[in-house]
């Protein structure tokens, strides 16, 4: 029990923190509103469990094996989070346009598959609080299970930030600040990645 609360708070913290779900999550948000973006939610939610699956299959006795693969990931992990800030910087990601809508389930799910921060809370999670006294499958259906839980409602709080901000931001100026802001908040969560 004590184990898997650890989880619960690990969890919380992992996915209540700024990372590339939770921009989207806010910028969607604020673009769209709460509603249109559950499916956003869902995905991104449903997304880290299969992350989590993926590595208790393998992965994650993998990257303990050859630790120089931990550093790469981390390398790609820290390129990839700073490109995205960038591209949320300079590119209007509070802007409505008239041919954009928020990501479905499909599309969130399958954004996590290149999502830095999330493989890093899957690996970490599947190596540090899957119970060592439960056998390896049901052991890890309970770990990917709880994050996946956990997910819903922090990534639902992110996007009703948005959508709260969304209704703040009626300019041009408003919202190029805030994208700003948002894309600074997505550059520092690589300090987390080298902790």
């Amino acid at each position: 029990m004590d184990q898997w609360l650890a989880l619960v708070v690990f969890s919380i913290v992992s996915t209540g923190s700024p990372g590339p779900n939770n921009v989207l999550l806010w910028a969607s948000g604020a673009a769209f509103g709460f509603r249109p973006t559950m499916p956003h939610i869902l995905g991104t939610a449903l997304g880290i469990g299969v992350l989590a699956l993926i590595a208790a299959a393998g992965l994650a006795a993998i990257v303990s094996a050859v630790p120089m693969l931990a550093v790469v990931m981390k390398i790609a992990a820290t390129a990839y989070l700073l490109s995205l800030a960038w591209q949320v910087a300079g590119a209007h990601a509070l802007e409505r346009g008239e041919l954009a809508r928020p990501m479905s389930v499909v599309q969130a799910a399958a954004f996590q598959a290149i999502n830095p921060k999330g493989w890093i809370f899957a690996l970490g999670a599947i190596a540090a609080f899957r119970p060592a006294n439960v056998p390896v499958v049901p052991g890890s259906l309970l770990v990917a299970a709880t994050m996946t839980a956990i997910v819903i409602p922090t990534a639902a709080l992110w996007a009703a930030a948005g959508g709260w901000l969304g209704r703040l931001l009626d300019g041009e100026r408003s919202r190029r600040v805030v994208g700003l802001w948002l894309a600074a908040l997505l550059a520092g969560s690589v300090v987390g990645i080298w902790r």
